[in-house]
């Protein structure tokens, strides 16, 4: 078994709307039953370094989170799994974590 990816879910202020984000990576790497550690943080707060294979966040970020040499997945609609899931899918697969 792959060890777990370590994703950070990162929004504005670290309040509710981080929660939703890693809720939603959390259940589509459930139903795609792919090992992981989903971290809520703050734009401010994010550090990466190499042990962060993926950045999950609003297209709001896409500026403060462009060459930070980590992949990202920009969300228009926090809510939509399913767009979530399409963004993640390219992601898993290249790092092998999906055939």
């Amino acid at each position: 078994m792959k060890k777990p990816l370590k994703i950070v879910a990162v929004c504005g202020m670290g309040m509710g709307t981080v929660f939703l984000i890693k809720s939603n990576v959390e259940r589509v790497l459930s139903e795609l039953k792919v090992p992981a550690e989903v971290i809520a943080t703050n734009i401010s707060s994010l550090s990466t370094g190499p042990d962060v294979d993926i950045i999950v966040a609003s297209v709001d970020f896409e500026q403060q989170l462009k060459g930070r040499g980590t992949r990202v997945v920009l969300l228009k609609n926090i809510l939509d799994r399913e767009e979530l899931k399409q963004k993640l899918m390219p992601i898993l697969k290249e790092l092998g974590y999906l055939s």
